[in-house]
């Protein structure tokens, strides 16, 4: 009786919990059918009484697609080169057994506590002078100043834990040490470079203050800062079409956690099974 009662409480907190988390997605999904007349009726109704595609209509049809392509675009590179630069940061990190690697990880984790606006104020003034503002890359580098700590952090959890015998047998080979990392190393840590990838584009997909900050032209904004300015006018609020485009703007992470979920999965537990 008493494992009844635990496992029917379980299901219970489970359920529970799940309704929650998927309430306000089905809520967005389903404001972009309805009218705006319609959202701002009192009481509010939860299914829209004439499904309407407007909605999507004027968001295809509008600046959203350019918006869609700067994002995608932001957040691939900005999870390249991350991987790239954090791969090598964390490999030195790891394998260079000296005290002042505890120092460099101490001050990679201090850097986190930084306040954005802070950094972005400094960062703004460096592009500014270098004539680098309403860039791709002026924003890719925003993204990579809040990715990169936990990029290094991560990745040298895996490294640390791969016998360095494989490495040395292919120094004695001879194997430079950028051969060894590309094609030893990140392989064999393949669980930990796709979950720090997947990090790093989701947050550059979401990031909202970097884009609207470094960007002025409408060629040049992201996905998160083109919705504010578009559908969030001072006296006017487009419900409608901003629930889908944020419909739409969900569609490739969700794929992405679809394809990529096994590996996601290997990447962030790969730690709690250590000795």
């Amino acid at each position: 009786m008493n494992r009844i009662v635990i496992n029917t409480l379980l299901y219970f907190i489970i359920i529970s919990t799940l309704i929650i988390l998927i309430f306000p997605i089905v809520w967005m999904l389903l404001t972009a059918f309805k009218s705006t007349d319609e959202i701002f009726k009192i009481p509010p109704t939860f299914l829209p009484k004439n499904f309407s595609f407007d909605a999507f209509s004027y968001a295809l049809n509008s600046d959203m697609p350019i918006f869609f392509i700067n994002s995608i675009i932001i957040a691939f590179f900005t999870s390249l080169i991350t991987i790239f630069v954090g791969g090598l940061a964390s490999y030195g990190i790891s394998r260079a057994k000296h005290w002042t690697t505890n120092a460099i990880l101490m001050f990679f984790l201090a850097s986190m506590a930084f306040p954005i606006p802070l950094l972005m104020i400094t960062i703004y003034k460096i592009l500014n002078l270098i004539n680098g503002l309403d860039t791709y890359w002026a924003v890719i580098v925003g993204h990579m100043l809040i990715t990169l700590p936990i990029v290094i952090w991560l990745m040298k959890g895996f490294i640390d834990d791969l016998p360095i015998e494989v490495e040395e047998s292919a120094y004695i080979d001879g194997a430079s040490i950028i051969q060894i990392i590309y094609k030893i190393v990140f392989p064999m840590t393949k669980p930990g470079v796709i979950a720090s990838a997947i990090y790093v584009f989701v947050t550059s997909w979401n990031e909202f203050i970097f884009g609207l900050s470094f960007t002025t032209s409408t060629d040049m904004r992201p996905l998160p800062a083109g919705i504010n300015l578009v559908f969030l006018q001072e006296f006017q609020y487009q419900w409608p079409e901003m629930m889908a485009v944020a419909t739409i703007a969900t569609l490739p992470i969700l794929l992405m956690f679809l394809f990529l979920q096994k590996y996601f999965v290997q990447g962030v537990t790969a730690g709690a099974v250590k000795n």
